[in-house]
């Protein structure tokens, strides 16, 4: 008797291990990743805001997350087709400076990525302050927030109303030089004939040498040219 249920119990346990393999490798071969074909294809910028990027089109190994770099243009050579869980896709291989991987094609938009506006305000605050350090302190305004029109205001409120007396000539050198420094932040900002009348007043305050009999001269160029910078920068949005 004690033989006999040792028997059966034996089955039982064999019958387990034949069975659940039976079970999972159907699901586990589905699965997998077929590549059907690779081919190379002409370059074409893309960018995109969700998906994985991958380091190989079976998809074993994710390298990105797309919504981490929705501001990133991609470029794109190779195009794949694989078959996963019984379905045809089609994945495209990308590039972006060092970075690089494969990614559903669905998932990809054409042409440049959307610019990033805020973090293009935060870089040129940044710079526009580094610049504007050399104005001497009891001249020198602040911007009143992060904004373009912050930064509009500081600038009209620093150069826009300078007078000098025949002593301060190395201040009104710190003053221009510093203005001009405040104008190569924003310079690239600006295009068409709004960028030349800047550099034009750019060039006539560089070529001016501050010296006693001068300072009205230089005075006045920075007042006009602060208050044309200072509109610019306030339309910038």
């Amino acid at each position: 008797m004690m033989n006999k249920m040792m028997k059966t119990g034996l089955l039982a346990a064999l019958s387990l291990v034949l069975v659940v393999p039976s079970l999972t490798t159907p699901a586990s071969a589905k699965s997998k990743v077929k590549v059907i074909s690779t081919n190379n294809v002409a370059s074409k910028m893309y960018h995109g805001s969700a998906g994985n990027i991958y380091s190989s089109a079976k998809l074993t190994h994710r390298k990105y997350k797309m919504s981490k770099y929705r501001y990133t243009t991609w470029t794109a050579t190779k195009r794949a087709v694989i078959k996963k869980n019984g379905k045809k896709a089609t994945l495209a291989y990308i590039k972006s400076g060092s970075k690089a991987g494969w990614i559903y094609k669905s998932n990809l938009r054409a042409g440049k990525a959307p610019f990033n506006k805020q973090k293009r305000l935060n870089n040129t605050y940044m710079a526009y302050l580094k610049a504007l350090m050399p104005v001497n302190e009891h001249k020198k305004s602040m911007p009143s927030e992060r904004s373009y029109s912050g930064l509009a205001g500081s600038i009209q409120d620093s150069w826009g109303y300078n007078s000098y007396s025949d002593d301060e000539v190395k201040v009104a050198t710190k003053d221009k030089d510093a203005l001009i420094s405040a104008y190569g932040v924003f310079k690239n900002h600006f295009s068409g004939s709004q960028r030349s009348s800047l550099d034009a007043m750019e060039k006539q305050l560089d070529s001016l040498e501050p010296i006693t009999d001068n300072l009205d001269e230089v005075s006045s160029s920075m007042s006009t040219f602060s208050q044309a910078l200072s509109t610019a920068v306030g339309d910038l949005s």
